[in-house]
């Protein structure tokens, strides 16, 4: 087999073995080494155009290997937010964790009501540090701490909240908007999945009557 032969032959190989492969990274690899040998070909048959549209291909995918490998560097969180993932959302990694963090607010200090009672509610909250009662027919019901939600059965059920949940001096607390995590749901549902699964076993226990998480908003 000649030269030429050789670097087409490699080509095609490629166009056959691609659509096997699902690793992106992989792909991509392979179709930029299968660019540079369509290039050398090109050059060893004198094809200027062969040589220059495998050579701008092959550029587009090295570009898109190093977004991939810079997407797959380790990505460290702080001590409070490493903590709440791992009690949270263990199964999820420092990086979605981080992107589904971002989406939504952190409000320093916060004073007052989360919910009111027979009002709707259009934000999922998490207490991440601090206290706050739950009010029931002008009665506290429950007491909520650290990493619990507050929400999360209008979340599911897209009812009034049940319950007037009352912040007990200042607490810091992250929320996120409905319609953002219905987006994320629709965008993202390997991000939402996690959540989802966290909010259901919040109400599962609240609904057993557990002593810490015995109410919902």
């Amino acid at each position: 087999m000649s030269g030429i032969d050789l670097y087409l032959n490699i080509s095609y190989v490629a166009y056959v073995v691609a659509p096997a492969i699902k690793n992106e990274l992989w792909l991509r690899s392979l179709l930029m080494a299968n660019a540079i040998a369509f290039a050398i070909w090109g050059i060893m048959i004198g094809n200027g155009s062969v040589v220059l549209w495998n050579g701008v291909f092959a550029i587009i995918s090295a570009f898109g290997i190093v977004r991939l490998l810079r997407e797959r560097r380790a990505v460290s969180l702080t001590p409070e937010l490493d903590t709440i993932r791992q009690d949270l959302f263990p199964s999820v990694s420092n990086r979605d964790f981080l992107l589904f963090w971002s989406l939504g607010e952190t409000s320093r200090d916060r004073i007052g009501d989360l919910t009111v009672e027979g009002t709707d509610v259009d934000r999922l909250f998490l207490i991440t540090s601090g206290m706050a009662g739950v009010i029931a027919n002008g009665e506290e019901v429950a007491r909520l701490g650290d990493r619990q939600f507050v929400g999360e059965m209008a979340f599911v059920t897209g009812q009034p909240a049940s319950a007037t949940v009352r912040i007990e001096g200042t607490a810091d607390v992250h929320s996120w908007s409905f319609s953002d995590l219905e987006t994320l749901k629709t965008l993202e549902p390997h991000l939402i999945a996690p959540l989802l699964g966290t909010v259901n076993r919040d109400l599962a226990s609240k609904l057993r009557g557990d002593s810490r998480r015995s109410a919902d908003s």
